[in-house]
């Protein structure tokens, strides 16, 4: 199946990039730590490929298939940034963040999808999403995005 994001010519392994070649990077944090930004798709070509920008990027990366696994890994604490698909298999990405939100999870959330819906952008505004972008734009507004939503650090135990 052809993805709307093509690797390009990448491989779906991590690439590790000398800092001085990074084109964008992680917010700087107050302590050591790298900020953990967690990909939710249930393709693992776009998995493998927004993973690798951002661990180019200097951010740790959690690459989950789906809803129910993005919740436990909220739940144990640690995850930044939600990057999380609208159109999976076993959820709609929506939906799931209604949940989060309803368990008062507060992490900055990024839905993404291939789908230009004024509707679905609409539902997703309102589910708490910080931000909703169209997949074939999201490596172009990583950076953005990582400048942006990184620093509302937060803590991502329910309330």
């Amino acid at each position: 199946m052809n993805s709307p994001l093509s690797l390009q010519g990448r491989s779906a392994q991590r690439a590790i990039v000398p800092t001085a070649t990074q084109v964008m990077t992680c917010p700087e944090r107050p302590t050591s730590e790298r900020p953990t930004v967690s990909i939710v798709d249930d393709d693992p070509h776009i998995r493998a490929m927004v993973a690798e920008e951002l661990a180019d990027a200097g951010c740790d990366v959690r690459t989950l298939t789906n809803g129910l696994g993005l919740q436990k890994a909220l739940g144990e604490g640690g995850i930044d940034l939600v990057i999380l698909d609208v159109q999976m298999p076993d959820c709609d990405g929506i939906e799931c963040l209604r949940d989060l939100r309803a368990h008062g999870f507060t992490v900055p959330v990024v839905i993404f999808t291939s789908l230009n819906d004024p509707e679905r952008r609409r539902q997703a505004q309102e589910a708490g999403a910080d931000d909703y972008v169209l997949k074939h734009e999201l490596l172009a507004k990583l950076p953005d995005l990582l400048e942006r939503l990184l620093p509302k650090r937060s803590e991502n135990s329910p309330l």
